[in-house]
């Protein structure tokens, strides 16, 4: 295949995956950031879970 009927076909299968799902077009355009308390309840779970791997990781291995 030549190059361009590659990119042809790409471009084909890419574009079709929104045409198949209209509800991620929806889902785009309903995007809103993170409310604060949300941002802090993340950070405080990503902070809990990589303390916690590393006590275990320091127990286990230790």
């Amino acid at each position: 295949m030549s190059d361009l009927a590659i990119k042809n076909r790409t471009a084909d299968v890419e574009t079709s995956g929104y045409e198949e799902h209209p509800e991620l077009i929806q889902q785009n355009a309903e995007w809103t950031d993170l409310s604060p308390v949300e941002v802090k309840l993340c950070g405080i779970s990503l902070g809990l879970g990589l303390i916690l791997l590393g006590i275990f990781l320091y127990a286990f291995r230790g």
